[in-house]
């Protein structure tokens, strides 16, 4: 990681609104994860424009830009350099170098995890991610459900509590869908027949068969 000019964030940010303009605004993901003693859970996310300015680390005056319109000034290439700042502390740099890599229908995650707190001053509840980083979920006050708040360049398990659980499926849909029909990750190596899914996530294991 090297110190980011200006021309450097505005280059990586605006190629990642991009890929959460296409890839995860205005749809939920369905992790299914399974712990040690293979029992088999879920835990769904949603993605909006307000969540974007979260995950990139920039500080803006929020009087003239809220969450939406910041992500809106990005894709129409109208954010100018003195709309953000980068943070004193490295950690937009931090956060940059990993963004583009999250980025993706299945967030490059295989595992998923309760925050431990530890490190860093942040507040967030759930981690999805693997062992080259991860992007933080809180409880969205105005929807109730589980939205993104921060992305860390960390090990998922430096980050959260032990142990974690393997996601075994990942299913993506638009977040006004009455059900999933798209399978965005399967765990390899994962014999599936020899899983007991409990009766709410049969149709979800048909689904991979149907797809796999």
């Amino acid at each position: 990681m090297g110190q980011y000019t200006k021309a450097d964030a505005m280059r990586i940010i605006s190629k990642c609104a991009v890929q959460y303009n296409t890839h995860l605004l205005g749809h939920s993901l369905l992790f299914l994860i399974m712990d040690k003693h293979k029992n088999i859970s879920s835990l769904e996310v949603c993605f909006e424009k307000r969540n974007f300015l979260h995950l990139t680390g920039l500080e803006v005056d929020k009087s003239v830009f809220s969450g939406e319109r910041f992500f809106e000034a990005c894709i129409e290439k109208k954010l100018r350099f003195c709309d953000f700042e980068l943070r004193d502390d490295g950690t937009t740099e931090l956060k940059l170098d990993i963004l583009p890599y999250l980025m993706t229908k299945n967030l490059s995650a295989n595992a998923v995890g309760d925050y431990n707190g530890v490190g860093i001053d942040l507040y967030t509840e759930k981690i999805a991610g693997s062992v080259k980083g991860c992007i933080g979920f809180c409880v969205d006050k105005m929807t109730g459900s589980f939205v993104p708040n921060t992305v860390l360049k960390k090990d998922i398990r430096m980050c959260t509590k032990k142990p974690q659980k393997r996601i075994i499926a990942t299913y993506r849909k638009l977040t006004d869908s009455e059900s999933y029909s798209e399978v965005v990750y399967v765990a390899k190596k994962l014999d599936f027949s020899a899983l007991k899914f409990p009766d709410e996530y049969k149709d979800l294991k048909s689904l991979i068969h149907r797809n796999h």
